[in-house]
């Protein structure tokens, strides 16, 4: 679909993918050049609907395979993609680290789908390494990267000046919100000051990693802000009322809670814990391998 005359969005619904919104992967179009926004998957479905569509596109060369960040459901189609195109993939040197590390990094418990999927995103190496700042340019257009970590540690977005576009990556969903792990690889207060980065852009759309383009992008990061200024806050008076254990905290934010989510559950709350410790206002320890805070006076 066309999200704005230069920028369109390249929609492919994978069945393997669990979540109700696949990635998104977008194409910034101009004077015969495009630049890639994220890549999606390797399967052939999602690869050969992104190669059709550039097709579709008469004499439009794909320049750039931009990745806001390393994680697979964004990575991984980027080596087939290039393959096929001879694009240069950019993306930020701490994400690239990060590739390799989730590769050789591979929890029991995540399925043989996914090791695969890390597999194939690990065969993505940079031809490129961009930094804050730095600028790709596709014919007469200008795409500025912005460093914003919080998702991750090297977590980029990308702002079109021309139409003030922002391609937020998981830092922003069309849907909910996002996931924030513990550092070192999130940062829950790196993560808010992104958001009020990207807010300062004044953006008019929002490309997001997952979900609907977001045609009020300021209301919705003020939106994330807010919900992590109430979540902080409803941790200290949990805090208060004498639940001390991580598992508490979890337990009373998310009564409900799947089992299978408890792990992610527990990376969100500490997430804010260590944010929270970092502006002085909560204690941590470890001990007997639970996770122990109270509330600094």
């Amino acid at each position: 679909m066309e999200v704005t005359a230069k920028v369109h969005a390249l929609r492919v619904q994978a069945k393997s993918y669990p979540g109700a919104y696949s990635p998104n992967v977008f194409l910034v179009v101009d004077g015969g050049q495009a630049i890639m926004i994220d890549s999606g998957f390797p399967d052939e479905e999602s690869v050969g609907g992104r190669l059709d569509y550039l097709k579709g596109l008469g004499d439009a060369r794909l320049e750039y395979i931009a990745l806001t960040h390393h994680h697979f459901d964004h990575s991984s189609g980027a080596h087939r993609l290039r393959q096929a195109t001879g694009a240069r993939v950019a993306m930020h040197p701490t994400e690239e680290e990060l590739l390799r590390e989730a590769a050789g990094r591979m929890p029991a418990e995540i399925s043989p789908q996914e090791r695969g999927l890390r597999r194939e995103a690990a065969k993505v190496t940079a031809d490129i390494l961009v930094e804050d700042e730095d600028l790709l340019s596709v014919g007469s257009l200008t795409l500025r990267v912005v460093h914003a970590p919080g998702h991750s540690a090297g977590h980029i977005c990308f702002f079109l000046e021309e139409g003030r576009v922002l391609f937020s990556g998981d830092n922003v969903l069309g849907m909910g919100t996002t996931a924030i792990a513990p550092p070192p690889r999130g940062d829950m207060a790196q993560y808010v000051e992104s958001l009020r980065r990207m807010q300062a852009l004044d953006a008019a759309v929002l490309c997001p990693g997952h979900g609907p383009i977001v045609r009020e992008p300021n209301r919705k990061i003020q939106e994330l802000i807010d919900h992590r200024r109430e979540r902080d806050e409803q941790v200290l008076a949990l805090l208060g009322e004498g639940r001390e254990k991580l598992q508490e905290l979890v337990r009373a934010i998310y009564p409900e809670l799947d089992r299978r989510l408890e792990r992610m559950a527990e990376g969100q709350i500490l997430s804010h814990l260590y944010k929270l410790e970092r502006e002085g206002k909560v204690a941590m320890r470890e001990e007997g391998g639970e996770v122990f805070c109270r509330p600094q006076s």
